[in-house]
């Protein structure tokens, strides 16, 4: 029945072992976020150094994701989580070691975490329909998300006490084990026949062709086409509404009479609260009509968040933005479940990793864009146009039977 369905999936032992596992890794991807941020700004007191961090970790998946898909269409997927898990817990452990020598060999690794982890993610994202029915596959997905919400405001909470009680050194020893953990669980993952793709020999040993193959494979099934192309329009938009986010709460609702720090905890609070509700609400929804669930999502999200433009105050931007991260989920997971429905399993990694790809790019142009334009235009104007890119992207959207109809 759909009210039982969102919880569905755990039944399945070999998804409930994926799921707890990536939950305890999510909350140590957070206490590293907080650890090496803590870390670059007590050894440099610089907010540019803050930002070639976090530059430093979106990079390799503009530069390699491609291929770290192709790579995951070769081998066991189980078996590149396993390791993928196995290397980032070593390589962690190495920061504060080398964070001595200059900040520089710490965003070495940095890098590399980030890149072993383009390994993982679409791994995961292609083993799972291989763990649970065709059915339970939108619950599946809203789970993992539901999960991943819940693990980063537990891993926030904890990664402020873990770096006071034991300094950023002892929160990367905390992510390591969080990793060892994950690798556990995935150990246990009992991978079904269907879970491993045909043989690299069926399909050729050059790299780059099985890439082109990945994007050919996009370009010619038209849901997926669709799919694609909507979504680069949207995602700046909603890269930009992250960077209108922090200038609402820094700047626009400074009458609220609280700090600065505290509005945008808030602010975002309300989000993470939106994204919880909206992923059990997807859940609940069934895996049908995915493609409509995702137009519409996106039609809600770019709605609500206009509305934000007109609300001087933070209370009432709170409730809407509330609104605006459900509707965030109400598009996101139909997406990955879309993906996963439309896409043979032999290239599941090579499209998951071009979606990657994508949305590091269009997000650098949103976060970037936005703030500009904010300069430029002012916050309120910026806001509403961020709502009306990814308005126009989902009413376009509409427009398009494959998408629409999937």
């Amino acid at each position: 029945m759909a009210g039982s369905s969102f919880w569905a999936p755990l039944r399945a032992p070999a998804y409930r072992r994926l799921w707890i596992g990536q939950t305890v890794s999510v909350i140590g991807d957070k206490v590293n976020q907080i650890a090496m941020g803590v870390m670059v700004y007590q050894l440099t007191g610089s907010l540019l150094q803050m930002g070639v961090m976090l530059g430093v970790t979106m990079l390799p998946a503009a530069l390699f994701a491609m291929f770290a898909g192709a790579f995951v269409d070769r081998w066991h997927r189980g078996r590149t989580m396993l390791i993928s898990d196995l290397i980032r817990a070593g390589v962690v452990l190495l920061v504060p070691l080398v964070v001595r020598f200059g900040i520089g060999y710490a965003y070495a690794v940095a890098f590399l975490v980030a890149t072993v982890s383009l390994f993982f993610e679409p791994a995961k994202l292609s083993l799972i329909p291989e763990l649970v029915s065709a059915d339970e596959l939108m619950a599946a997905n809203s789970l993992d998300s539901a999960s991943m919400a819940t693990a980063e405001l537990l891993g926030l909470a904890l990664g402020g006490i873990i770096v006071t009680q034991l300094t950023y050194a002892g929160a990367f020893v905390f992510d390591a084990a969080t990793y060892l953990v994950s690798a556990a669980f995935i150990a246990l993952v009992a991978v079904h026949a269907g879970a491993r793709p045909a043989a690299p020999q069926d399909r050729g040993s050059d790299l780059l062709a099985e890439v082109r193959e990945g994007l050919r494979y996009i370009w010619e099934a038209p849901v997926l086409r669709d799919l694609v192309g909507v979504y680069c329009f949207a995602v700046v938009g909603g890269a930009a509404s992250v960077t209108m986010s922090y200038l609402l709460a820094f700047k626009t609702y400074r009458n609220a009479g609280l700090a600065a720090p505290v509005r945008l905890a808030i602010l975002d609070g309300a989000i993470t609260v939106g994204l919880l509700l909206g992923s059990v609400l997807v859940g609940r929804s069934g895996s049908t009509r995915a493609g409509l669930k995702f137009l519409t999502g996106l039609i809600a999200f770019g709605g609500l968040f206009a509305v934000v433009a007109f609300l001087p105050n933070m209370w009432p931007a709170m409730f809407v933005l509330l609104l605006v991260g459900i509707a965030n989920m109400w598009f996101q997971i139909p997406m990955s479940t879309l993906m996963q429905q439309q896409t043979h399993e032999s290239l599941r990694g090579r499209v998951f990793a071009a979606r990657a790809t994508i949305v590091r790019v269009f997000t650098v142009i949103g976060l970037v864009g936005g703030g500009a334009a904010a300069e430029r235009f002012g916050i309120p104007v910026v806001v509403g146009l961020v709502g009306a890119i990814v308005l126009a992207a989902g009413l376009f959207g509409m427009t398009l039977p494959a998408l629409r109809s999937a």
